[in-house]
């Protein structure tokens, strides 16, 4: 039996976010688990993805890597890492891989936000260039 501690990381994955980010995460065959929520009190309305395994094995670098090529594919993304004291979060944007996996393996919890859906989105470009 091994003496290695179990690294999780939960992502919150909010509006527009949780095909495409799921997908990116599987594209990289990063595995991943829904996690099933009740709660007695009103709770956000987002899904929620656990990664989880042995600290030696959890793939902290293509999490990131994951992470920083989906935020910076669309100017809707957002990912903010919060940290285990709960006094600070980050927005990954702008962070590169080695400094958002340095963050993940001190986190809380990740949130992954997409603001608009992939058809609107295309529509907006779409229009951008014909102007």
């Amino acid at each position: 039996m091994s003496n290695q501690a179990v690294s999780a990381i939960r992502f919150t994955l909010f509006k527009n976010s949780r095909e495409s980010f799921l997908a990116a995460l599987d594209d990289a065959s990063i595995h991943h688990s829904s996690v099933m929520q009740f709660s007695r009190q009103p709770q956000a309305s987002g899904f929620v993805e656990m990664i989880s395994a042995l600290s030696d094995a959890m793939p902290w670098n293509g999490i990131a890597k994951v992470i920083i090529s989906w935020v910076e594919a669309r100017n809707s993304r957002r990912v903010m890492i919060q940290m285990k004291d709960g006094s600070l979060i980050i927005e990954a944007n702008g962070y590169g891989a080695k400094d958002v996996e340095r963050l993940l393996k001190a986190c809380a919890g990740v949130t992954v936000i997409d603001t608009l859906p992939q058809d609107k989105e295309t529509k907006a470009l779409e229009s951008n260039a014909a102007n």
